[in-house]
């Protein structure tokens, strides 16, 4: 599948776009970054000029993206099995975001008090 030239601006219109191409065999990197880069333009971000917290941000945005995506397969799932399997990664990448967000958080508070980050 060809990526429309030009891209959308919708940030909507492009996850579908990101959604059905990622779902191919066979696609370029180049279509996949001109696509990326849309999609960060859509959320407010220029590409080439990203602050910590945009990376950030965008960091997050495609955390809770693939959160609903589990979410959606697990719904989807064919069997018992397959549900157990996507809740235990679900609760992983849940666990995650939060680890992620208290590390943010206390890295910015150490930031503004004028410490040295924690260690990881």
């Amino acid at each position: 599948m060809p990526l429309p030239d030009p891209l959308p601006t919708d940030a909507d219109e492009l996850e579908a776009l990101y959604q059905d191409l990622v779902n191919q065999d066979d696609y370029s990197q180049e279509e996949f970054d001109r696509l990326m880069e849309a999609r960060l333009r859509a959320w407010g971000i220029d590409p080439h000029n990203m602050t910590a917290e945009q990376l950030i941000g965008a960091m997050q945005e495609s955390m809770n993206r693939m959160l609903v995506n589990l979410h959606q397969a697990r719904e989807a799932a064919p069997d018992e099995d397959s549900v157990d399997r996507l809740s235990e990664v679900i609760g992983v990448a849940e666990q995650l975001r939060g680890d992620i967000d208290k590390a943010m958080k206390e890295a910015k508070r150490a930031e503004q008090e004028g410490e040295a980050p924690p260690a990881a």
